[in-house]
């Protein structure tokens, strides 16, 4: 306008009424060709504004013919810049301008030129910014999600998606108009699937249900990323809501094309710490992690997504599904126990997705669920040998037993459940074995690998092997393997098939250890299967021992070993076993089985019947002390054991044992194990039955080598003593008729009796307990035979140096008194024993013991019968002095009793010969030799006699000078 004003008049004509395009067009040139700098060189300026206003006369007449593109552009352009900038300001208000919005897109969707070559390329092309503007107020309120739905702006978008997703192809760029389309059109699905009602849209056929199988279509194209990406933020909100849609969504093959996206990822990448958008790479590992997150989301109450998930990438990482660390684990080689995966299985698992993408292309996008992902259809090489129970691979784990496993219970209980449903291929297997034996025997020996099935065998070996490293590894979870042992005793039949049975008894040495289990051990009669391994596999009888070591705590498989022939395994492994160690673990089974409170006495019994008692007593003290007895020669008070004793005894056991294993091993539960009462193994062995008439035997001791060897200490003293003690008084009670032809075998017992008490003292302090002293007492009123009265008065001398016995005699057997009496009248000749045990026994220091003895000797007037012996010369005893003298001062000792010291000092008193006795001391004429030392044949020292006599002379002599002693 300010050229025109500063133009010729001529030019007025151009401002008069409103401009045409033709007269404006013409002024432009007339102008123009007037003030070009080339015509005119003052003329620049006016140029310009000429330039300036053709322009915008133009403008103005584009702007009356309709709407200006470009203005809507930059509209549209800015409102979506302010919502992805201030989104959170923005997000308390709703969007007001969906109605032309979706006017915009429903209008471009319907653009016959909407793909020409000049709408794709231009850049202010509406319907991209359309779409993003939707999608960021999307984004920006819930508010303006579900504005949008009741717009039906949902239906308009799917419209757009349809006809864009159809176009691209496999030589679209990322930033085609198409691809940038799809690529918000899917952000827009995004955030459509956080609400229930706009779901419930892609779920109905005649709605939005074939957006799910564009978003599948599309990701196809994996060269673009960006879109690759966003489909799959729309596959998770879509998935994550809605279990209709995770099953439509995975019937258009979504599982196939996310799962085949995982594979570009490189670990080695993320743990360089690097993390730069620029990479390509990264990009890759940051959509293979989408890719993870859509197939996380898929899988949820999904049940053939499910199996198919862990069909094609294992239960293990199936369950951990959302984890960017199964991403490495997917492009690594791994072998752990929930895990085999190398690149055999990694390209097994692409050329399967890779088919089966072919086949959705092929096939509208319609997946055949039940056959994708099931089992029977696909399994990969590696894991067709493996055995797989509870989803861990059993080979791997006993490889790495260490491996903290996320449930063992229930590892332990497939395991168990494993076994159990292969029993009967296991008996099948048995009777198999059986029959090969057989066929070994007869010479007709083939090949047998096929028919015994070599990979059940190590399938059934490698889960008995885990089952041992679960429960030890896992404390607590044994008690699962209770009610299972039949199943797993029946195993240790398993003799030749592989390490079957060394798996089976490293298991059940470790349950050993519970004492549930051990309970229900002893209830399934299944002791039998143990035994018969110490037999069949010489290999493992140390692990066998060391569980019947751990079992015979309990009373029932006590009973249980013995009836099943179980001391005679042991003995076989103890009399004829090479290795020192196992036959040390045979003698300490034993010990345990001997201490047993019910069955201990009876097996004791059994066992000397095959061994000696010394052999079979050491195995309580020292395994090792037990061996070397039996392995040496011994001629003692215990034991006589030679070179063909124990040869024999070793051969006999042998013969037992195979002849019983024989017949047990083919009928295990219904072969028992006895002995009758008189069974002796060496019973009818020359040798031992002439040592047997040789020797007299008490309580296992050879009384002539004791008495032999007084110094010996036998191993079980009081039950000697009570045994000898029994055989001794059964003499004693004897006719005497009967006695005189065991003449020497009653003295022999005396004389071992004494010599045990005087080699052993204390044990006279158990006699009382024991009940044998009336008896002994009652031997010195025997007027049938004088052999038994010496023989007791020698046994009660022995007993009077002992207090307890003393005071035993005072309260049970007072009649002691009176049975010395008659016995001074009998055995004159050991009446210096019986003076010195009436002078012990009137001397005993316990309060009113002697008073009893001193009533009794008041009733059958023995102080009157020692006056009449102190009156005699007694030559016929030995050292008479003394005897005297001990006489003497048991009448003093009477004499001080306070109940009846009075009526035996007048007793004492009235007789003439004790005046001459009771003022002499008396000690000089005790002899300081003992008797004892005399009865046990001990050695006798210097001997210091005197003696008294009642002549007048040496009593006055005695006064005349009483600091010398009398004359010898």
């Amino acid at each position: 306008l300010d050229a025109k004003k500063g133009s010729d008049s001529s030019d007025a004509s151009a401002t008069n009424g409103p401009p045409n395009e033709s007269a404006i067009r013409k002024a432009y040139f007339r102008l123009a060709n007037k003030y070009h700098p080339d015509k005119n060189p003052t003329g620049r300026d006016m140029f310009e504004r000429v330039n300036k206003a053709y322009e915008f006369l133009c403008a103005a007449s584009k702007i009356q013919q309709g709407p200006n593109e470009f203005n809507v552009y930059l509209l549209l352009k800015a409102q979506s810049i302010l919502y992805r900038r201030y989104k959170t300001l923005l997000s308390e208000y709703k969007y007001a301008g969906y109605p032309m919005l979706i006017r915009i897109l429903e209008t471009e969707a319907k653009n016959d030129q909407l793909f020409s070559t000049g709408n794709t390329t231009k850049p202010t092309a509406l319907l991209p910014i359309a779409i993003e503007l939707l999608y960021y107020t999307l984004d920006c309120s819930e508010l303006n999600c579900e504005e949008l739905r009741r717009e039906n702006g949902l239906e308009i978008l799917t419209q757009v998606f349809q006809r864009c997703s159809s176009v691209i192809t496999k030589s679209s760029k990322p930033d085609d108009f198409v691809v940038s389309v799809c690529q918000y059109s899917a952000l827009c699905y995004s955030v459509a699937g956080h609400f229930e009602k706009s779901r419930d849209l892609f779920v109905d056929p005649e709605k939005l249900q074939c957006v799910l199988r564009e978003l599948c279509h599309c990701l196809n194209y994996t060269h673009l990323k960006q879109l690759c990406s966003c489909l799959c933020k729309a596959a998770i909100s879509l998935c994550e809501g809605d279990i209709r849609l995770r099953d439509l969504l995975h019937r258009h093959g979504l599982f196939v094309y996310a799962c085949r996206g995982l594979f570009n990822y490189d670990y080695t990448l993320d743990e360089s710490g690097i993390a730069d958008p620029s990479n390509k790479q990264y990009v890759d590992n940051q959509l293979a992690y989408d890719y993870l997150q859509a197939l996380a989301s898929l899988i949820p109450n999904n049940p053939p997504a499910v199996m198919a998930a862990q069909t094609f990438l294992t239960p293990y990482i199936a369950t951990q599904l959302g984890d960017r660390m199964v991403l490495k684990l997917l492009n690594s080689n791994q072998e752990q126990p929930y895990l085999v995966w190398d690149n055999s299985c990694r390209q097994e698992l692409i050329d399967q997705l890779d088919a089966t993408r072919d086949y959705l292309v092929k096939n509208e996008y319609k997946l055949n669920v039940e056959k994708f992902g099931n089992p029977s259809e696909f399994i990969y090489t590696a894991h067709k040998s493996e055995l797989i129970i509870g989803e861990i691979f059993v080979r791997i784990y006993n490889l790495q037993p260490a491996t903290v496993l996320k449930d063992p219970k229930r590892f332990c209980s497939d395991l168990i459940d494993f076994l159990g449903t292969s029993s009967q291929y296991i008996n099948t297997l048995m009777a198999m074995q059986i029959q090969h034996e057989q066929e070994q025997k007869s010479g007709d020996d083939k090949k047998s690998n096929d028919v015994l099935h070599l990979e059940k065998q190590q399938h059934i070996s490698q889960a008995l092997e885990a089952l041992k490293n679960v429960i030890r590894n896992n404390m607590g979870i044994e008690t699962l393997c209770i009610g299972h042992f039949k199943l797993l005793f029946s195993l240790l039949r398993m003799e030749n098939v592989g390490r079957l049975q060394q798996y089976a008894l490293e298991l059940i040495l470790h349950l050993s250890g519970s004492n549930d289990c051990v309970n229900d051990v002893s209830q399934a009669n299944v002791i039998v299967y143990l035994l018969l391994v110490l037999r069949s596999s010489l290999s493992n009888q140390e692990t066998t021992l060391e569980i019947l070591n751990a079992l015979s705590s309990n009373v029932k498989i006590v009973r249980d070993i013995v009836d099943s022939g179980g001391l005679l395994y042991l003995l076989d492994i103890f009399s004829n076993g090479q290795n020192s160690n196992l036959r040390e673990h045979a003698a300490n089974i034993f010990s345990k089985l001997m201490n047993d409170r019910l069955h201990g006495p009876r097996i004791r019994l059994q066992l000397i019947k095959y061994l000696p008692n010394l052999v079979v007593d050491a195995m309580r003290e020292s395994c090792e002390t037990s061996i070397q007895l039996f392995e040496t020669t011994h001629e003692n008070p215990e034991l006589i054991w030679n070179d063909h004793t124990r040869e024999m005894t070793c051969e006999r056991i042998g013969k037992q044992i195979n002849e019983f294993y024989q017949r047990q091993r083919a009928a295990p539960t219904e072969t028992k194990w006895s002995l009758d009462d008189a069974f002796q193994l060496l019973g009818d062995d020359e040798e031992t039955q002439r040592i047997k008439q040789n020797e007299l035997i008490v309580g296992g001791v050879y009384v002539r080598l004791l008495i032999a060897n007084p110094g010996w200490v036998v191993r079980r003293p009081k039950e000697f003593l009570t045994e000898l003690l029994s055989r001794w008084t059964t003499h004693t009670k004897q006719p005497e008729q009967l006695l005189m032809s065991h003449t020497d075998e009653f003295e022999m017992l005396t004389q071992c009796l004494i010599q045990l008490l005087h080699a052993q003292p204390t044990l006279c302090e158990n006699l009382p307990s024991i009940g044998f002293l009336p008896s002994i007492v009652q031997a010195l009123e025997v007027k049938s035979n004088n052999a038994i009265v010496a023989s007791a008065i020698k046994v009660i001398f022995a007993l009077c140096k002992t207090d307890i016995c003393l005071q035993t005699f005072s309260t049970k057997c007072p009649q002691i008194i009176s049975g010395f009496k008659q016995a001074m009248q009998t055995r004159r000749d050991h009446l210096g024993l019986m003076a010195e045990c009436l002078h012990d026994l009137f001397r005993t220091p316990s309060p009113g013991t002697p008073d009893e003895f001193i009533k009794e000797a008041l009733r059958c007037q023995l102080i009157e019968h020692i006056l009449t012996l102190l009156t005699q010369s007694l030559n016929d005893v030995e050292k008479p002095g003394s005897c005297k003298a001990h006489l003497v001062d048991s009448c003093k000792l009477m004499a001080e009793s306070l109940v009846y010291g009075e009526q035996v000092s007048r007793i004492l008193q009235s007789s003439t010969v004790w005046n001459d006795y009771k003022d002499q001391r008396h000690d000089l004429f005790i002899q300081t030799t003992s008797h004892m030392q005399a009865l046990t044949g001990g050695s006798v020292g210097p001997q210091i006699a005197g003696y008294l006599t009642s002549s007048v002379s040496s009593t006055t002599a005695g006064k005349q000078n009483m600091n010398v002693p009398p004359p010898l």
